[in-house]
Formats: structure tokens, C-alpha cells, sequence
């Protein structure tokens, strides 16, 4: 694992980071939520989503105008290294301050919202976007996806090729959509194996990593399975000639790795965690022409690594 300093004893990291959340952090963070939005104060908007097939895979673009207005760090803003300078998370607005999340955390409303409610999981004290998650990142993050009643999300965009905005580490979190009301399923969801790393499911144009959590995975669990999908982020880096930049996201039933090459910036769209998975947010027209004038599965082997 990148970074990992086991600070505590597991049992410890979780059950402290327990300690510190609100019984009904749900209920809070709906309503603060709404509060912010009724004030003015976060930037959402409904948004409408249509779903595309190309090549077998199945999209759904969900159009977000609003999301125009969220600003993007370039690679070689000095902040990416310091965080120093104007940094939103060194001392969040306290209205968007929802919790800590044990010693190392806070758990904030996203200003930039795509779904309700939306969230960010950022550390207390600067440390780089670049750097993958290390042990008290996973244990914040597991924590308040074992709290939540209704299955969640958490995302990571391990440096600027895989669509971070920011430069000081945040995990994006938010309600699991519904599969039904979605149309599809998540390819990560069909990771069949707790033991064999799925990195060949159909019809996925690019490269995977995905396993599934037993339901009684403890945090070191948790540890093994992030190193193990690393390994076939870096083994695919290495064999393609370069690259460092990945994607994670994490649910209670399975974790996925995607190794990126590119933001999509260069090509006129940005592509983030959920965009790996085909869950594609759209702030215009040429977004959108961007992804399909070759094909959105072509789109996803540029800005990551072809199968």
C-alpha cells in the first residue's frame, strides 16, 4: 500500500473513528444537504441521464450543467504538492462540516454535487492527492460506509490522470444508485471471487481489478485487497510504458482499481472514478461529442488502458 503507516491498532482505527460519528449521520447529512442547497450555499441541480450502449458496455450520462462552475487545480499548480495557497480543505467552511471522522478525518457536504447528498471524506492535515489510500483512509472510509443504513459509494482519484480536481486527499462518497432504477448493473459488481481478482469481465473495454469483501472483512482485509488490486494497477502501468495515476472505488460488497493514463482533459472531457465504471457526468455539448464522436468505449481506453 502507498503510504501506509499503521499509526493504530486496527481495532482501533475503526471503532475511535465509530465513536466520533453522529448516530443518525444519515439523517444530518440529508438534511444539512438540503439546508445548503435551499441557501444557496452548494451548487446542485436536478439533472436528467440518458443510458448508451457501445461495444457491450453499458453507460449511463447523467447531464450536469452546474458542475461548469467547479474549479480544476492544473497538474502543475503548486498546491498539488503543498497545499498551500487557496486550499478548501484546510479549513472547510464550517456549514459543510458534517463530522470527524476519527483522529485524521472530517466528513464534509461536496459543494459540487452530483447526487443527494452528496460527500467528501478529506484529512485533517494536507497530504497529496497523488499518494493512494493508505490504512487510516481506509479505515475513515469503511467506517462511515459500515455506518450508513443504505449502501453507499466512496470513490478515489489517485492523482491528475484520473480526474482529481483537488490536491489535498478527499474521498467522494454517495448513495449507491439502484441497479433496477439504473438500468444495469455495475461491472464491478459481477466480481465473483473474494480469492481470484476479476480482471477480465465482459465487454469492459479497458483495464480492471476488482474483488469481492466478504461480509465480515476487517480493516486489514480491507489492506490485502487494496495491495493486491495495486499490483495489477502497477504490473498494467508498467506493461503499457508508463503511468502512475489510478482510480478506486469502494462499496461494502466489492472494491475496484482502474490504472489511468489520462484526465480526458486533453480531449475535452474529464473522467473520473465513476466515469471508469460508466456512470459519465456531462456539463455541455462538447463534453458529450467529446465521448461519443468515436465511441465512449473508445473513450474509456484512451483516458485508461486498453484491454
Amino acid at each position: 500500500m502507498d503510504n501506509a503507516e499503521p499509526l493504530l491498532e486496527d481495532e482501533d482505527l475503526i471503532s475511535k473513528a465509530a465513536a466520533t460519528l453522529p448516530a443518525d449521520l444519515e439523517g444530518l447529512c440529508i438534511a444539512r444537504f438540503d439546508e445548503l442547497v435551499a441557501t444557496g450555499q452548494l451548487i446542485y441541480e436536478d439533472s436528467t441521464a440518458e443510458n448508451v450502449e457501445d461495444q457491450g458496455f453499458r453507460f449511463n450520462f447523467r447531464f450536469v450543467p452546474h458542475l461548469q462552475r467547479k474549479p480544476i487545480l492544473p497538474a502543475d499548480a503548486p498546491q498539488r504538492k503543498t497545499g498551500k495557497g487557496h486550499n478548501p480543505f484546510l479549513d472547510p467552511t464550517p456549514s459543510e462540516v458534517l463530522s470527524s471522522v476519527g483522529q485524521t478525518h472530517r466528513l464534509l457536504i461536496n459543494k459540487f454535487s452530483v447526487y443527494r447528498p452528496s460527500l467528501l471524506l478529506i484529512t485533517r492535515e494536507f497530504a497529496p492527492q497523488k499518494d493512494g489510500l493508505d490504512r487510516t483512509d481506509l479505515a475513515a472510509a469503511w467506517t462511515v460506509l459500515r455506518h450508513f443504513k443504505q449502501p453507499y459509494m466512496m470513490i478515489y482519484n489517485c492523482g491528475f490522470e484520473s480526474g482529481s480536481s483537488q490536491g489535498h486527499k478527499h474521498m467522494q462518497m454517495w448513495p449507491y444508485p439502484d441497479e433496477k432504477e439504473l438500468g444495469f448493473e455495475l461491472f464491478p459488481s459481477k466480481a465473483d471471487s473474494e480469492v481470484y481478482v476479476s480482471n477480465d469481465i465482459a465487454n469492459v473495454p479497458h483495464k480492471h481489478f476488482a474483488l469481492r469483501l466478504s461480509k465480515d472483512v476487517d480493516l486489514e482485509g480491507l489492506v490485502e485487497t487494496y495491495d493486491r488490486l495495486l499490483q495489477g494497477v502497477r504490473q498494467s502501468h508498467r506493461a503499457f510504458g508508463g503511468g502512475k495515476d489510478y482510480n478506486v472505488i469502494l462499496v461494502k460488497d466489492w472494491m475496484c482499481m482502474i490504472p489511468r493514463r489520462h484526465s480526458g482533459l486533453d480531449r475535452g472531457a474529464g473522467a473520473n472514478s465513476a466515469s471508469a465504471i460508466g456512470l459519465v457526468w456531462i456539463q455541455n455539448d462538447e463534453e458529450k461529442k467529446a465521448w461519443t464522436s468515436e465511441g465512449p468505449a473508445e473513450y474509456l481506453r484512451y483516458v485508461g488502458i486498453p484491454r
